[in-house]
C-alpha cells in the first residue's frame, strides 16, 4: 500500500476520557491530558500561575468579597490557637486585621456567603460561632442572636381573685430543654384589661433539678428524662391590685454554643444547616432560618421558638443524611444531604411561612461547597457522580459517567468553583484539578500549585491560597507540563500493522512542542514513551516530524518544552504519515 496521510481533526470537540478504553475511542479523544484547555476550536495551554502576595502565614481560606466599596479579598490565617481575619482591596493592600471572636477555635471547612448585595460577608467553618464583617466597618462581629435563642412556651394561665395565700400549680408539661440545658419557669401577673405585668417571677432549674432561687417557689419535684411533667410548684400571689391574671411560662436556654456546617444567603435571610450544640443535641438534618432582615442590616434573630413578630424557624429534614450544602435555584433553596435533594420555597403566608418537599433520595452532594450553578441548573459533586441537577427528579443526569467518574468515585472530598471568564467548574483536590467546560462539554484536568487549601472565583481570575501566599492562575505566560496523550489508537480500522513515518502537528502561530511515540501490537503491552528519543516540533522551522515506528496500535505525547513559557498552542488537529503493513 502506498504511504497516505491520515488526518485528525476537531480536537477541541471531546477533550479527556478516561474511564472508557482507549482502543474504543474516536481518534480526536485523548486518554490524558494535562495544563490544556480545549477553547475555540483548539488545544491551548493554561496561563501560568502568578504570586499575588507573598510572605504570608498559615493561611487556610481566602474568600472574594465583591462589597459596595470595591472588590476585597478576606484571608483567614489560623496558628493552631488563633484566629485572624486579614482584608486586602483589590490592590492587595491591607484593610483591616482582625482577630476573630472564635479565636482559640481551629480547623473546620471554611465557606462564605454574600448577604445585602456584598454589603455584609458571612464567614463559617463548622466548628465557632459563624462571623460577617460590614464592607464600611473595620473588625469581625458574631452573627446576631446566633446562639442566644431560648425556647419559651406558655404553660397554663388563669385568674386570681387576689386573696393572700399560696398558689399551687401542679401538673404542668414542661418540654424537655435537652442535656446540660436548663429551664427557667417565669410568673407574669397581669391586671384585668391591660397588657402591662406588675409583677414578674423566675425560677430557674438546672439540669440537674436544683431550684434557684428558693424564697417563695417550692421545689417543683424530680425532671424526667422526656418532659417535666406531673410536677408542680408554689408562688405568694401579688394582692395589692386586688384580682390579678397570671400567666405562667417555660424558657429553655441552651447554655452550649451553636455551630453550623454550613450557611447560605437566601433572599432577605440567612439558612443554616447540619447545627451541633456543644456538649448538647446534633441536629444533623435540621434547616434553621434566620428572622427576615431589615434593608442593608444582618437578621437580628435566629430563635425559632420565640412568639410575637418573629419569621426565624427550624425544619426537620424528611431524611437521615447529613447536611452538606444549600444552594438557591430559581427562587428556591435547594438543600443537599449527602444522600437526598429538599427545597424549601417562601410562600409569603405567615401560618405557613416556607414550603418543604424531599426532591429524591438517591442523589446528594459530598461536602460543602460541592454545588455551583451554571445556566439556570446545579452542577453538584456527590452520589460518587458528577450531575446536572434542574430541579426536579427527571433533570438529573451525568456530565462525568464514561469520561473522568472514576475521579469522583476515589476522592472523598472535593471543591468546586466556577470559572466564569472561560466558561468553565474546576473541581479540586489536593493537587490536581478537573476542569470542566459547560459550553462545549469536555473535561480536561490542570496542575494546582503545591499546598492549595481554597480556591475563590474573583472577577476575571482565580484565586488560590496556600499556606504562605495567594496566587492567581491566569497569568501572561504559560504553564510548563502541558500534555496532549493518546494511547492504543488504531491508525486504520483493520488493525493491521502500520508503518508510521511521519507526525505533522496543526499549530495555528509560532508554537513548540516534543512528540513521543511508541507502536504496539497488543492491547496489553506496556506503553513505554522513553523507548524512543522525544522528538522536537517548531512551527517557525519544521512542517513535520520524523516519528517512525510499527504497530497496530499508535502511542502518543505532545508535551511543551521546559525551557518554553512564553508561547501559547494553538492546536486544531494532526498529520500522521502511514503505509500498511501485511495482516498477521
Amino acid at each position: 500500500m502506498p504511504q497516505q496521510i491520515i488526518p485528525i481533526t476537531d480536537l477541541a470537540s471531546a477533550g479527556l476520557v478516561q474511564d472508557t478504553p482507549a482502543v474504543s475511542l474516536p481518534p480526536n479523544v485523548f486518554s490524558d491530558v494535562h495544563n490544556v484547555r480545549f477553547r475555540d476550536g483548539a488545544v491551548k495551554r493554561f496561563p501560568s500561575d502568578v504570586d499575588k502576595l507573598t510572605s504570608l502565614t498559615n493561611v487556610v481560606y481566602v474568600a472574594y468579597w465583591p462589597s459596595t466599596l470595591g472588590d476585597r479579598y478576606v484571608v483567614i490565617t489560623d496558628n493552631g490557637s488563633d484566629t485572624v481575619f486579614i482584608v486586602y482591596n483589590d490592590s492587595f493592600s491591607v484593610v483591616s486585621a482582625q482577630g476573630g471572636t472564635n479565636t482559640g477555635v481551629t480547623g473546620g471547612s471554611w465557606q462564605h456567603t454574600l448577604f445585602n448585595g456584598g454589603y455584609h460577608i458571612i464567614l463559617n467553618n463548622g466548628n465557632s460561632t459563624p462571623v460577617f464583617l460590614q464592607d464600611d466597618v473595620v473588625g469581625v462581629t458574631p452573627l446576631p442572636g446566633w446562639a442566644s435563642y431560648a425556647v419559651e412556651e406558655d404553660v397554663t394561665s388563669f385568674e386570681h381573685d387576689g386573696s393572700a395565700g399560696v398558689i399551687e400549680v401542679k401538673n404542668t408539661v414542661f418540654a424537655d430543654p435537652g442535656a446540660g440545658n436548663a429551664i427557667s419557669i417565669k410568673i407574669t401577673a397581669l391586671p384585668r384589661n391591660t397588657a402591662e405585668p406588675i409583677h414578674t417571677e423566675t425560677v430557674t432549674i438546672n439540669s440537674a433539678g436544683v431550684v434557684s432561687p428558693d424564697a417563695t417557689l417550692a421545689d417543683i419535684g424530680t425532671i424526667s428524662g422526656v418532659n417535666y411533667s406531673n410536677n408542680s410548684f408554689n408562688f405568694t400571689p401579688d394582692t395589692s391590685s386586688g384580682g390579678t391574671v397570671y400567666k405562667i411560662s417555660v424558657t429553655t436556654t441552651p447554655v452550649t454554643a451553636v455551630t453550623a456546617g454550613v450557611i447560605r444567603s437566601y433572599g432577605n435571610l440567612l439558612v443554616a444547616g447540619n447545627l451541633k450544640e456543644t456538649g448538647g443535641r446534633t441536629l444533623t438534618g435540621t434547616v434553621r432560618t434566620s428572622d427576615v432582615a431589615a434593608p442593608g442590616v444582618m437578621p437580628e434573630n435566629w430563635n425559632p421558638f420565640k412568639n410575637g413578630a418573629n419569621t426565624a424557624d427550624e425544619f426537620i429534614l424528611a431524611s437521615t443524611g447529613t447536611i452538606q450544602d444549600l444552594a438557591e435555584l430559581q427562587g428556591v433553596l435547594y438543600v443537599y444531604t449527602d444522600s437526598s435533594i429538599h427545597s424549601i420555597q417562601q410562600t409569603n403566608s405567615p401560618i405557613v411561612p416556607f414550603q418543604i418537599a424531599t426532591v429524591t433520595d438517591n442523589y446528594g452532594v459530598n461536602n460543602t461547597d460541592g454545588v455551583i450553578e451554571v445556566d439556570g441548573k446545579h452542577i453538584v459533586y456527590g452520589s460518587n457522580d458528577c450531575y446536572v441537577f434542574g430541579g426536579h427528579p427527571g433533570s438529573i443526569s451525568s456530565i462525568s459517567d464514561g469520561r473522568v467518574r472514576n475521579f469522583f468515585r476515589t476522592n472523598i472530598t472535593i471543591k468546586s468553583v466556577r470559572f466564569n471568564k472561560y466558561d468553565e467548574i474546576w473541581f479540586w483536590s489536593s493537587s490536581i484539578v478537573y476542569v470542566w467546560n459547560y459550553r462545549n462539554n469536555v473535561w480536561t484536568k490542570r496542575d494546582l500549585p503545591t499546598g492549595t487549601n481554597s480556591m475563590s472565583a474573583v472577577r476575571g481570575d482565580l484565586l488560590l491560597s496556600a499556606p504562605t501566599k495567594l496566587v492567581g492562575v491566569d497569568g501572561s505566560a504559560y504553564l510548563s507540563g502541558a500534555v496532549l496523550e493518546r494511547k492504543r489508537m488504531a491508525v486504520t480500522p483493520e488493525f493491521d500493522t502500520e508503518s508510521v513515518s511521519g507526525m505533522a502537528l496543526l499549530f495555528d502561530g509560532s508554537s513548540k512542542a516534543n512528540i513521543k511515540y511508541a507502536g504496539i501490537d497488543k492491547l496489553g503491552e506496556v506503553v513505554d514513551f522513553t523507548a524512543n528519543a522525544a522528538i522536537p516540533f517548531d512551527t517557525t522551522t519544521d512542517f513535520k516530524a520524523d516519528v517512525r515506528f510499527n504497530g497496530r496500535f499508535l502511542n502518543y505525547r505532545i508535551e511543551s518544552q521546559s525551557s518554553d513559557t512564553a508561547l501559547d498552542w494553538n492546536l486544531t488537529g494532526y498529520q500522521i504519515k502511514v503505509s500498511k503493513g501485511g495482516s498477521r
